[in-house]
Order: C-alpha cells, then sequence, then structure tokens
C-alpha cells in the first residue's frame, strides 16, 4: 500500500505553519539546531517516516491527522475505506473508540497528549480483533512554535501472547513444584545454591536468604557422608550424566530424614556444564515401611516353619480319628435305619468327605514344603493309568453335559519307571480343578512323548477345559498356596487354594515344570512335564481299548459340532452317541447362549431343535444365515422336530436349514447324517444294529425300538430310564395346569418339549398321540377335544409308570450281574 499524503507531505515545503516547512531567517538569527551535528541530520525526516517498520501517522499544529506511512495503513485494525487521513482531532478519536476492547480512557488520554504535548512512550491500546498496539507519541517544535505530532504504532501483539504464554508456563510449573513433595533448587558446579523453590523451604525448615549461596552439601548432608555427596557431584558434572540415589539429611532442626534425589547438569549454549538441578522426594515413611517389613518377613519366615513342621509331625494323628469317623459312618450307613437317621448318615459321610478333602490338601502342602514328601520310583502301566483317570471323572461328573477325552502319543507303549502314585495326585488335583469350573463343554486330558534321552523319556501332560477361564493378569496368583484367581471362588466354588499349588509343587519335586495358557479351543490348559525310565516292556492293550474298537472305523478327525437343545433325555441321548462317535461337541441349552457360541467360534455342524427357550430354531437358523460375516454363515444346520410336516420342511429350507432328522431317530439315522455332512471321503459307515448284550425290554414295551435305540448298551438306557422316572411325573403335572389355564401356546410348546421323551422309554404309542394333540393345538381347531385327549394321555402313562421303574430296577440288576460275571 502507497503512503497516502494530505494536500502536501513532510518533505514538500508546505504553508506557514506546517511540518517541514523551511523558514527564512537573517544571518543574525539564533543557529540551527542541527548545526554542529552529522550531515545524516540534516535529511529529510520523511525518509524515516516512510522506511520505518512501525506504523506512523503525522498530525499538524491544529491537531489534524494528514499522513500516514504505507505499514500504518495496512494495519487491519483501522478499516479506513479509501484515503479518510485528513481527519480532525475529534472525529479519529470517534472512529477509533468503537475498535478498542476498552474505549473508555481512550479520549481522555488523546486529550491529555494534545493539552500537555509531552513525548509519551509504551501506551498499549488493546483492540477487538486482539491485536494489541503499542504507540508512542512524539510532539515536533520549531523553536518554541509547536509545528505538530508524531504517533508511532507498533504491532506488539505476537510479542505479547508470548509473554502470557511464558508467564502461564511459568506459573504453572511453579504451582506444581511447590505443591508437590518434591524440593527443587539449583547450585553452581561446587554446589553453591542459587536458587530454591517454595517446596524446597518448607521440607528442610529454611527460607529463601537462609539457604542462597551457602553450599548443599555442607548444609544438609551429615558429616560422615559430606566426602561422598561431593564425589557424586564430580561424577555427575565429569560424566554429564543425571543420577537417582537415596540418602539421609539433616534438617534445620536437626531432625533427619531421607530423601530420594534426582540430580543433573546445567549446560550454557555451547554444551559445558554451568550448574546443577536437584529434585528432592521426602521417602522418610517408606524407609520406616521397608525395616519394619524386614522385621515382620523375619517374624513371618519363622513362623511359617514352625507350623509348617507342626503340621507335617501332625498327619498321623488328624487323619487317624478322621478315618474312624469316616469308616464308622459307612458302617452305620449299612444297617437298619429309619428314613431320619439314613439322613443324619448321609449328611455326616458328605460333611466328613469335604473334611477329609481339607485336612489332605494342608497336610500335603505341610508335607511338601516341610522337605517330607519324598518320590518311590516303581514300574507301572501310564495308559492303564490316564483311562482309569477318564473313567472315575466321567463318573463323576454324572450327568452334567461335559466330556472327558484321552489323547495318548502312541509310541507311548511300554512300562515305565516313575511315581505313578505323585502323577496320580497332580493328574487328580488338575482335573478336580477342570471339573469344579466346567459346567458343559470338555474335559481333555492329552499326554505326548516330547523328548527320548537313551533310557530317559520327557513326557507332556496337559489337562484342559471348557470352564470359565482364568484372567490372563490372575494365571501366576493360581499357583500361590491358599491363592485363587477371583475373591469369590472360594464362595462360589468351594476349595483351599492349594490343589494347583501342591499340583506345582509336587511336579517341581520331580524336576519338572508346569505353567498354564489360554488355547484356541479350550478356555484353561494346565501343562506339566515330567521324567521317566523306560523299561522296554510292552503294554497289553487296555480292555476299554477293546471295547470301542467296534467304533474304530468310524472317524470324524476334528470336527466340532454344536448342540442346541433343553430337553434331558434328548441331550443324554446325543451326547452319549456323539461320543461314541469320538465327536468333539459343544452344548447349548437356549437360543442366546446357541447364538454366543456361533458368534464366537467356527463349527462343523449345528444338530439343533427346533423348540428351545429364549429363541426358536427358525430365527436361530437366520441369524446365523444373514450376516456374511459371522464364522457360520456357512455351516450345515440340521434341525431336529417330531413335526417333520411338508409346511415345516418348506419353511426351514427357505430360511437356511441344511437338512431336517425327525425325532425320534436311531443312531443310524443320526450316524448317517453326521458321515453325510462330516465325512469328507465321504464314504458310507453301516453301523450294526442289534442288541447282542442279551438283555430283554418287557414286551409291554416297544421292544424292537428300543433294541434299535439303544443297540448293545444297557448303561444309555439305565440313563435314559432314570431321566425318564425322575421327571415324567413333573412335566405331566405342568401339562395338566396349563391345560387348566387354557394357555394353549404354552401347552403346546409343553408337548413339543416332552412328546419324544415317551420313545425313549419304549412308549412310542404314546408318542403318537402327542403329536396328534400336538397338530390340534397347532391347527387351533377343535380345542374342546383337548381335556379329553390330555386324560386318556395321562392315564395311560400313569398305569405304564410302574412298568417302567421295574424295568429300571431290572437293568439295574443285569448290569450288576454282568459286572460280577
Amino acid at each position: 500500500m502507497k503512503s497516502y499524503k494530505a494536500p502536501y507531505s513532510p518533505d514538500d515545503m508546505a504553508p506557514k505553519g506546517r511540518i517541514g516547512r523551511t523558514k527564512k531567517r537573517s544571518l543574525k538569527t539564533t543557529p540551527s539546531p542541527t548545526e554542529g551535528l552529522p550531515d545524516i541530520f540534516a535529511l529529510p525526516i520523511s525518509v524515516y517516516l516512510q522506511n520505518t517498520n512501525a506504523g506512523v501517522l503525522v498530525s499538524d499544529e491544529k491537531h489534524r491527522f494528514i499522513w500516514g506511512n504505507d505499514v500504518f495503513m495496512g494495519y487491519n485494525t483501522f478499516p479506513y475505506s479509501g484515503n479518510v487521513i485528513n481527519l480532525a482531532f475529534q472525529p479519529f478519536i470517534d472512529h477509533i473508540a468503537p475498535l478498542l476492547a476498552e474505549s473508555a480512557g481512550f479520549e481522555l488520554k488523546m486529550k491529555e497528549l494534545r493539552k500537555k504535548k509531552k513525548p509519551f512512550f509504551g501506551w498499549e491500546l488493546t483492540f477487538k480483533t486482539g491485536h494489541i498496539r503499542e504507540i508512542s507519541y512524539i510532539p515536533v517544535f520549531d523553536g518554541r512554535r509547536f509545528a505538530g505530532s508524531i504517533w508511532q504504532i507498533v504491532d506488539v501483539t505476537r510479542h505479547r501472547q508470548w509473554q502470557e504464554e511464558l508467564k502461564r508456563t511459568d506459573e504453572k510449573y511453579r504451582v506444581i513444584l511447590d505443591n508437590l513433595n518434591a524440593a527443587l533448587c539449583e547450585t553452581d558446579l561446587e554446589g553453591i545454591i542459587l536458587k530454591v523453590y517454595e517446596s524446597f523451604c518448607r521440607m528442610s525448615g529454611y527460607t529463601e536468604e537462609e539457604l542462597i549461596g551457602r553450599n548443599i552439601t555442607d548444609v544438609f548432608v551429615p558429616e560422615e557422608n559430606r566426602e561422598y555427596a561431593r564425589n557424586l557431584r564430580r561424577y555427575r558434572v565429569e560424566k554429564k550424566l543425571a543420577l537417582l540415589y537415596d540418602m539421609e539429611i539433616v534438617l534445620k532442626d536437626g531432625t533427619r530424614k531421607w530423601v530420594l534425589a534426582s540430580s543433573g547438569n546445567i549446560y550454557d549454549r555451547e554444551g559445558n556444564p554451568i550448574g546443577g538441578v536437584g529434585i528432592h522426594m521426602d521417602i522418610t515413611p517408606q524407609k520406616i515401611l521397608q525395616k519394619e517389613l524386614e522385621v515382620a518377613k523375619q517374624a513371618a519366615e519363622e513362623a511359617q516353619r514352625a507350623q509348617k513342621e507342626f503340621l507335617a509331625n501332625m498327619s498321623h494323628e488328624i487323619r487317624t480319628p478322621l478315618n474312624a469317623i469316616i469308616g464308622m459312618a459307612h458302617l452305620l450307613d449299612e444297617t437298619t435305619l429309619n428314613e431320619e437317621q439314613k439322613e443324619y448318615i448321609k449328611i455326616l459321610k458328605h460333611s466328613s468327605g469335604i473334611l477329609h478333602g481339607l485336612i489332605t490338601d494342608i497336610l500335603d502342602i505341610s508335607k511338601i514344603e516341610a522337605g517330607k514328601q519324598e518320590v518311590h520310583p516303581r514300574e507301572f502301566d501310564l495308559r492303564d493309568l490316564i483311562q482309569s483317570m477318564k473313567h472315575t471323572f466321567q463318573l463323576k461328573l454324572a450327568q452334567r453335559p461335559v466330556q472327558v477325552t484321552v489323547e495318548l502319543d502312541k509310541r507311548i507303549d511300554s512300562l515305565l519307571i516313575g511315581d505313578d502314585m505323585i502323577l496320580n495326585q497332580i493328574l487328580m488335583n488338575l482335573l478336580g480343578n477342570a471339573e469344579k469350573f466346567t459346567k458343559e463343554g470338555e474335559i481333555a486330558i492329552k499326554v505326548y512323548l516330547e523328548n527320548i534321552q537313551g533310557n530317559a523319556l520327557w513326557i507332556r501332560f496337559k489337562v484342559c477345559d471348557t470352564g470359565i477361564g482364568i484372567q490372563k493378569d490372575k494365571l501366576e496368583l493360581i499357583f500361590q498356596n491358599y491363592k485363587q484367581a477371583e475373591k469369590d471362588i472360594r464362595e462360589r466354588y468351594g476349595g483351599t487354594g492349594l490343589g494347583l499349588a501342591i499340583a506345582k509343587q509336587l511336579v517341581e519335586l520331580q524336576g519338572g515344570k508346569i505353567s498354564v495358557e489360554e488355547g484356541p479351543e479350550f478356555s484353561t490348559c494346565f501343562s506339566f512335564t515330567l521324567p521317566f525310565i523306560d523299561t522296554r516292556k510292552s503294554v497289553n492293550p487296555a480292555a476299554g481299548e477293546e471295547l470301542e474298537n467296534k467304533y474304530s472305523r468310524i472317524d470324524f478327525g476334528q470336527a466340532k459340532v454344536l448342540v442346541v437343545e433343553d430337553n434331558p433325555m434328548n441331550l443324554k441321548y446325543i451326547i452319549s452317541l456323539l461320543e461314541k462317535y469320538k465327536i468333539h461337541y459343544q452344548l447349548a441349552t437356549n437360543g442366546p447362549d446357541a447364538l454366543y457360541f456361533l458368534e464366537s467360534r467356527q463349527y462343523d455342524l449345528v444338530l439343533m431343535d427346533i423348540r428351545i427357550p429364549g429363541m426358536d430354531g427358525f430365527e436361530l437358523a437366520r441369524k446365523i444365515r444373514e450376516d456374511e460375516s459371522r464364522p457360520n454363515v456357512a455351516t450345515p444346520v440340521i434341525a431336529t422336530t417330531a413335526a417333520a410336516v411338508p409346511s415345516t420342511i418348506s419353511m426351514a429350507r427357505s430360511i437356511g436349514i441344511t437338512d431336517i432328522l425327525t425325532k425320534p431317530y436311531t443312531p443310524d439315522q443320526l450316524l448317517q447324517v453326521l458321515n453325510k455332512y462330516l465325512n469328507e471321503d465321504e464314504t458310507e459307515i453301516i453301523m450294526e444294529v442289534q442288541n447282542i448284550s442279551g438283555y430283554e425290554f418287557h414286551p409291554a414295551l416297544d421292544v424292537r425300538y428300543l433294541n434299535t435305540l439303544y443297540e448293545s448298551n444297557i448303561g444309555y438306557a439305565i440313563d435314559l430310564f432314570e431321566i425318564f422316572v425322575m421327571t415324567i411325573k413333573e412335566e405331566m403335572g405342568k401339562l395338566e395346569k396349563v391345560a387348566q389355564e387354557r394357555d394353549w401356546e404354552k401347552l403346546k410348546f409343553q408337548v413339543h418339549k416332552i412328546k419324544p421323551n415317551f420313545s425313549m422309554v419304549g412308549l412310542t404309542w404314546v408318542t403318537g398321540k402327542m403329536e396328534a394333540l400336538e397338530g390340534i393345538l397347532r391347527k387351533a381347531e377343535d380345542l374342546d377335544v383337548i381335556p379329553g385327549m390330555l386324560e386318556e394321555i395321562t392315564t395311560e402313562v400313569n398305569n405304564l409308570y410302574p412298568t417302567i421303574e421295574s424295568e429300571l430296577q431290572k437293568m439295574y440288576a443285569f448290569v450288576k450281574n454282568h459286572e460280577n460275571s
């Protein structure tokens, strides 16, 4: 922007009285003010005014603003429109005042400057835009005559912002340092205190005046440690290192404190040390606590050693009377007792068993830590030990939907030398832990040959489960004595917190290592290695393996099946078949649980009842198929239903259900479905369905169907007959109650739920009548016949119930005789 001029400019020959006018004088006049000064002072003032970096305004002797340079005209805080320079004093004030953040004193100050006509510097004006301008006022005189004024306007906005920011930063850190438990001071290279902060004065008890100029070592460090402190400072300066150390200091009142000191060098611009800065934190309470803890630790260790010795020595004394209590309780149970006495004995046996387990854990850990546990190697059959462990825990799990599986390395085919009793205890503890936290799913025992060195074998054992899992930050905690992963574990699941600690110490006692981890298939997996001696004596195949040879040609690899079913009898039946076919399965008893499993892991097949609580099978199938990003969008879904009518099949196909398996189905029918969708070779597997057990079902039942259903295993039949006997009366009662309430939708669900149960015990015609009842409910027509149909079914079930009970007792006797023979 060019300079704006009034009708004249400072370097023109202006009219009389104007700035820059050259006045004629006689030779007798007073010498010029520039006489004797360098030539530069004779240059026109306009050269400076036009080329300075500051904004400049010029006013004449009448205080009229007549000229502004390019810098001034470029300021966006003076929004002139066109050439408005040529303003009288008051209009200029009126133009500028509304632009200011605070305009109240602006006019007064301007009038004061006009009146006094004295130079004034450093007047700051803050504009509404946030800009800050510093004004300097210079009146110009020609002799004694006032010739006008020069107003210098400098933009100091950024400079003031920097100052404010520095001020705020300095204040922030000063407040932080003063309020922290961190005392800060600065010294020179010899340790002379140059600057201290309030926090340092507060900690030491000295004032700032008492500390400045004194040597920090001489003031604070006890005399016996001063040489060490000076050496530390010299080392810090020479090596140019920051140091962290704790030391004892003396305060003004003579008391001593421990401080944690962090000191570093202060450098000049060339990188040379010129002093030091130190931060001191009071750690006296921590030091006192540390000493107290050391004393307490020693006392605790002494007490712990005495306790362990005492408990180890008390093993015999405690167990002897406890064994007598348990033994006498069992003997009493075999005598003639009334019902009340039987209940007392039952409670006594249960409570004494719990007490025995707790005492065993405590005594075992005490014996191990007291060094009384000994290893007794002997010859044993590892395969037999593992199979026995599997059967024991499978029986213990009873009706719970948990599968116990075993993987044994085929290379382990000879007798081993080691302490099988200790190995048994380790596995019992790990399996007991898995059984406690696994409500459904799988517990796996895996045994691998890891290393061979001559006749020494290193064998890895794994015990994995699909239970509640362990948080990663708690994995190491679980191996500590009396520690459990969560605070509420003992309340919810019981236990002493010693089982895993005992297992760990027994493993380490034999030179092995134990760890816990998560796996892709299991929530928790405990793994440990132990050394054994190979006798190279062959082992005869286990009897259990021979019984399984019948199904040896069935191999579905590592296929995983999700079973969605809520009927207890159907569950038991499906699970027993899947276990027989060596198929890994996951169980869900309602729709939401099934959906959770389907969204969190991949399955090879879904076996799903159409009528399940929380969400029917059709809705679940839609959710499986609707999102291509879900892991099971392409997984085959097999629906099981007792109502395989054309409309149901058509609807199932339309929403993505792959196939229908009609209830009740035989093992062979299920096997054919599994073979169709899980057998990659697509080779047909044909099972022999015949009753080779020698057991004959009651002729009042559907014998042919029962023989086909249970094949040669009366154990499975016993399980399902037991469930029927225990649950059917309650289920029939629910039917009658719902029918009386005339809640037909609820009745239809209940009929559908228990309909297959009758076939499981050979009452196939009752299942047929239930199907007819369900058909009427489905059509919602002729509902008046329902009470009569239900009464007929109830009467028939009540009449045949004693036959079912009798058949169950007959099967019990058959199995017992078979075991004794």
